[in-house]
């Protein structure tokens, strides 16, 4: 599962990352689901840096009113076959960039939240898929893929985030490759010793607190 995140990555590293002219974002420390996220695609013209609503609104939702689920994970063994997400997994594949996520264990007395990021200190790409609207809102809206967890997350959750590498994104944002089962090799858990958790504030459980002081060890 990944139900927060954080981007505070400077815009050197995430052009860079992501082969983009600009990527210019305020650092953010507690992404929560409905929020505006930045997504990064493989546009007509070449790569592109937008932003979403976190949490899929299928194309073809024609009421987003009573539209209740709110689909800001999907699960990257069955994206090809459920119709929330299959169109797409076909034709609209991106990547969320991150600098780590949050997960919670249940330890003594209640939950105890863990920032999961890389060990190098470098951004994540997190596997999507989005979603555009000629009308109503959200106009556009992403999910993030999850897989079974590595080692370290097996502590965690029991899903985990699809991390993709940076030799992996190109065949991951492909406009020309529609069929997203030959994709299957890059939907796995990264291995173990890419990434550390440490447990931080409990006060990341509180959306509208975004701080530095939450990726901070405790």
């Amino acid at each position: 599962m990944c139900g927060r995140y954080t981007l505070y990555h400077d815009e050197q590293d995430l052009t860079e990352l992501f082969e983009l002219d600009a990527f210019a974002w305020a650092p953010r420390y507690n992404i929560a689901p409905t929020q505006t996220v930045p997504i990064v695609r493989e546009g007509p013209a070449g790569r592109q840096r937008l932003d979403a609503r976190w949490g899929l609104v299928p194309a073809w939702v024609k009421d987003v009113s009573s539209f209740r689920a709110l689909l800001f994970n999907a699960r990257a063994e069955t994206v090809g076959e459920k119709p929330a997400f299959r169109d797409a997994a076909r034709r609209a594949r991106c990547v969320l960039p991150a600098s780590g996520f949050y997960e919670w264990r249940s330890e003594g007395d209640g939950k105890q939240p863990y920032y999961v990021r890389r060990r190098d200190g470098a951004p994540m790409a997190l596997a999507g898929l989005y979603a555009e609207r000629a009308a109503g809102e959200p106009s556009r809206s992403a999910t993030v893929l999850t897989t079974e967890p590595n080692t370290l997350l097996a502590e965690l959750h029991d899903r985990m985030p699809v991390i993709l590498e940076r030799h992996a994104l190109a065949r991951w944002l492909d406009r020309e490759a529609h069929d997203v089962f030959e994709l299957d090799d890059l939907l796995r858990p990264c291995a173990s010793e890419l990434l550390e958790a440490y447990p931080v504030d409990r006060a990341v459980g509180n959306a509208r607190i975004d701080e530095a002081r939450l990726v901070q060890r405790v």
